[in-house]
């Protein structure tokens, strides 16, 4: 009986993060209906803004600011009807009629008050001289929307671009992006994340990290990162740790899947991996890099990320340039009962169907 339960286990585990997923939520794919304000044809669907609320940190007297930005001021489109506002700028991802959302259309907002906050770069570096901008189309340092006909999905993907500094973004995870689930009821459960991302070439002969998204916890805990370096390597960091770079090359021609595993009640994780080759021009199959892996810490539940984009000059004088994203998906499965070694069988179970159908003799 006490195997027949586990096996029930283990099914209902490989159901939740096999079943596929059609919901996108606040992150999700980065559409006007989910909450993203983009361009099309040169026109905003959702309206211009009406200003900013306050600049951010650089909003001072002693600088003339004014405090308002002109309508279609920079940070925005720099004349390019492709690209959106900074995220931190608006209210992204808190409206749209996707995954339950409330509808309605892009509202300016006060400093960090919604899902994204800018803690360092970005839109900071470029509000020093808001409302005038002195830089070209690729010196800029922003986290937007961006109209792309490469899209994995839809119209839009997220990009980030760290032309002249470091830039470091937070988006705090809602229950939209967990299907209704609150993002403090995780501290007991399997949580999977899966995401599509695109990188540059422009730093490819720059062998260290580039780009890195932390997994935060409750207690405000990087409980977990996947990078990639500029040459496109997967990374992954654990707590304490240094990246540690694998031999998994993200195209730069296609879109890769990366799927996180995360468990909160046993403190593990898992880290899968579909790469696109730029050489056939073809996703690979899914390889497993991690599964069980200790998190070195106890962790709470999964309330949010953090990307942190290197800038400035790279170690080939380039800008981290390109850095795109798409179709995020969130499933998660409360554990009531967990077991130690829970997900370790989970990522066998997924190795065994993940395996060509041929007779297998186990001893």
């Amino acid at each position: 009986m006490k195997n027949f339960h586990n096996l029930c286990r283990i099914a209902c585990l490989l159901g939740a993060l096999l079943w596929p997923q059609a919901v996108h939520a606040y992150l999700g794919s980065f559409e006007e209906q989910d909450g993203y304000r983009i361009p099309l044809d040169g026109q905003i669907l959702s309206g211009y803004l009406l200003g900013d609320a306050q600049f951010y940190l650089n909003n001072i007297d002693a600088n003339g600011y004014t405090g308002v930005v002109p309508l279609g001021t920079y940070p925005n489109t720099l004349g390019d009807g492709t690209h959106g506002a900074d995220l931190s700028r608006y209210n992204a991802g808190k409206y749209g009629s996707n995954s339950g959302g409330p509808g309605g259309t892009a509202v300016d907002i006060e400093d960090n008050s919604g899902l994204w906050h800018a803690l360092a770069g970005g839109r900071l570096n470029e509000d020093v001289d808001a409302p005038y901008y002195y830089g070209g189309n690729f010196a800029r340092d922003y986290v937007h929307a961006y109209r792309y006909p490469g899209a994995r999905t839809g119209a839009a993907v997220l990009n980030f671009l760290a032309s002249e500094t470091n830039l470091s973004y937070a988006y705090t995870l809602d229950s939209r992006d967990f299907n209704g689930a609150a993002p403090s009821s995780t501290g007991a459960s399997l949580i999977q994340m899966a995401f599509w991302l695109c990188p540059s070439d422009w730093d490819d002969t720059d062998t260290d990290n580039i780009l890195g998204i932390s997994l935060r916890d409750a207690m405000n805990q990087t409980v977990f990162e996947v990078g990639y370096t500029g040459d496109n390597l997967l990374q992954y960091r654990l707590s304490g740790g240094g990246w540690q770079t694998t031999a998994y090359r993200l195209g730069t021609a296609g879109w890769s899947e990366l799927v996180v595993i995360l468990d909160t009640v046993n403190n593990t994780a898992g880290l899968a991996v579909r790469a696109y080759d730029d050489n056939t021009s073809s996703l690979g199959s899914q390889a497993y890099v991690l599964a069980n892996q200790n998190l070195g810490l106890d962790a709470d539940a999964l309330t949010g990320l953090q990307w942190d984009l290197r800038g400035g000059t790279l170690n080939n004088g380039a800008a981290s340039f390109k850095n795109y994203f798409d179709d995020f998906n969130f499933t998660l499965s409360p554990l009531l009962v967990p077991e130690p070694g829970s997900l370790l069988l989970v990522g066998l179970a997924l190795t065994t169907l993940a395996l060509p159908r041929k007779r297998h003799h186990f001893v």
